[in-house]
């Protein structure tokens, strides 16, 4: 069985059948660039909306399609129509493949590795949105959307993390840790220093100074427009406002 990318969109829905579903597992544990496939078109998918499509869109998409399946690029009708949420995953994809971002798939993690100058959005497989900073990157595990919410930061981030008391979000940088359960929160890691920032647009975050979260190391809430800063060659966590956070969208 041919694994296309139209069988995929109807994996992600839920709209496959029993025989399909043992396909496509197969294929996905051939190859972990598979996976990485997969876990894209489901982040895109997740994050976006329906609606109709334009010619040039079309193209787009069918342009994308080759490039995914090496084969040719297939004329199709002008009077084709695609909707929003297919569009925005053409879209997304495409960026990952020809521009800033770059999607690294090693050991059952994946990395998605901000190379331009500016800010790139996406999802994680649980719905939280992920705004990466330029020369920035983010690791995360395959097993994300089971629960296990563990991030590795490195550079800077904003994120939209959907809300879970049972399965707390962990951002891990080099020094720190941070924990939520569904907020709006930027992190941003020095590269030269390894101080590390957390300011709070909405909701609570714990702000620890170890990797382990134990209950030795300590740690700091933060709350709306409040930042902290942790120092590693001081050993110190301050606190202080951030009025600019509140007004990011």
């Amino acid at each position: 069985m041919m694994i296309t990318d139209e069988l995929l969109f109807r994996f992600i829905e839920g709209n496959t059948s029993a025989q399909e579903n043992r396909a496509i597992n197969q294929w996905l544990s051939k190859n972990p660039d598979h996976s990485a496939r997969l876990e894209i078109l489901r982040s895109c998918w997740n994050g976006s909306e329906t609606g109709s499509g334009s010619d040039e869109n079309a193209k787009a998409w069918e342009t994308l399609e080759s490039r995914m399946n090496n084969s040719p690029v297939r004329k199709q009708p002008r009077s084709i129509s695609l909707n929003l949420k297919r569009l925005s995953i053409a879209a997304t994809l495409l960026i990952l493949l020809a521009s800033g971002a770059l999607l690294l798939s090693q050991a059952g993690n994946r990395t998605i590795r901000n190379r331009d100058n500016t800010t790139y959005s996406f999802f994680l497989p649980d719905g939280t949105q992920v705004f990466l900073g330029p020369d920035s990157r983010l690791t995360y595990s395959r097993k994300l959307a089971e629960g296990e919410r563990i991030v590795t930061l490195r550079g800077e981030a904003y994120f939209d993390v959907v809300a879970s008391t049972a399965h707390p979000f962990i951002v891990q940088t080099g020094k720190a840790s941070v924990e939520v359960t569904g907020t709006k929160f930027a992190v941003n890691v020095s590269r030269k220093s390894d101080e590390v920032e957390v300011s709070v647009k909405s909701g609570k975050v714990l702000f620890y100074n170890s990797l382990t979260m134990s209950k030795h190391a300590f740690r700091m809430g933060l709350g709306p427009g409040e930042k902290g800063i942790y120092s590693p060659a001081r050993n110190r966590m301050d606190k202080t406002r951030d009025p600019h956070i509140l007004t990011t969208p």
